[in-house]
């Protein structure tokens, strides 16, 4: 562990090189008023339900077409 005598020293080096900051009276009073009252929390509904129906629907639609177009190209293919 340091010595008293050390830790004076490099706190007396860092106050030399920094300057202390001092925020604005009206910073800090408007500062400690909003922490004291925070804003409400309103929570969103996430709405995902409907683009999850499109997008399965849509998925299932598109997979049945495939099958479709598949099917009738390969009779068309077995008629010749």
């Amino acid at each position: 562990m340091q010595s008293p005598m050390v830790l004076d020293g490099l706190e007396n080096n860092l106050a030399t090189l920094f300057q202390p900051v001092e925020p604005s009276p009206v910073f800090v009073e408007s500062l400690a008023a909003r922490l004291r009252t925070p804003k409400p929390v309103q929570l969103e509904r996430a709405g995902k339900a409907p683009l999850l129906l499109i997008m399965v629907s849509s998925g299932l639609i598109i997979g049945v077409l495939i099958y479709s177009i598949l099917r009738l190209l390969r009779l068309w293919v077995q008629k010749r």
